[in-house]
């Protein structure tokens, strides 16, 4: 094989399996499932504005959110806001996920995320980690809840000012926030 047909198969390779879902593009359906396994389309959850976020059961950082998580779902669910929380660990069974749902108090579901298939098309990387959509279906905003574990020293709060300018029809002045919590734990891919 000559270099260039090497470097063109590297290349397209390397497209192949970019990341689907990132800002400014459109989210086509998909499905997670809920704990009881059974599979739930993305068609039957989102609506005008939907957020979808990583979480997991162990990572410390994802646990400090937990009851910010709850305080969002709660403040911009009556705004019709809907939103996805994603566990996509492969060492964190539904089983898991339930009890942890169920003894840290959501107040909203958690799905899973078998064989990391929608983490690998948003390119999900740590928890929590959160994707906002809108009505079209782009992503306008990806990135962290807000700025800080410690509460007392959040500065920006970069998922809730993305929500309350789509709810206000303005466009989102900070799209793209750094990320910041444990790696999201995954499987081992076929070749």
């Amino acid at each position: 094989m000559n270099r260039n047909l090497a470097i063109l198969l590297l290349v397209s390779a390397f497209v192949l399996s970019a990341q689907e879902f990132k800002l400014g593009s459109k989210v086509t359906d998909f499905s997670v499932q809920d704990l009881d396994g059974k599979s739930v389309s993305f068609a039957s959850l989102r609506g005008p504005i939907t957020v979808v976020t990583f979480v997991s059961v162990q990572c410390p950082v994802s646990n400090g959110y937990n009851q910010r998580m709850n305080a969002l779902f709660k403040d911009y669910t009556p705004k019709d806001v809907k939103f996805i929380f994603v566990n996509a660990n492969r060492n964190e069974s539904a089983s898991d996920v339930r009890s942890h749902a169920q003894g840290v108090g959501f107040v909203f579901p958690v799905y899973k995320d078998a064989g990391n298939v929608l983490a690998d098309r948003f390119d999900a990387q740590v928890t929590p980690e959160s994707y906002v959509i809108d009505s079209a279906g782009i992503v306008r905003y990806h990135g962290s809840i807000d700025d800080s574990q410690n509460e007392a020293r959040i500065r920006a709060r970069g998922l809730r000012l993305a929500l309350d300018a789509l709810l206000a029809g303005k466009p989102v002045a900070v799209a793209e926030t750094k990320a910041f919590g444990c790696t999201i734990k995954r499987g081992r891919k076929s070749t």
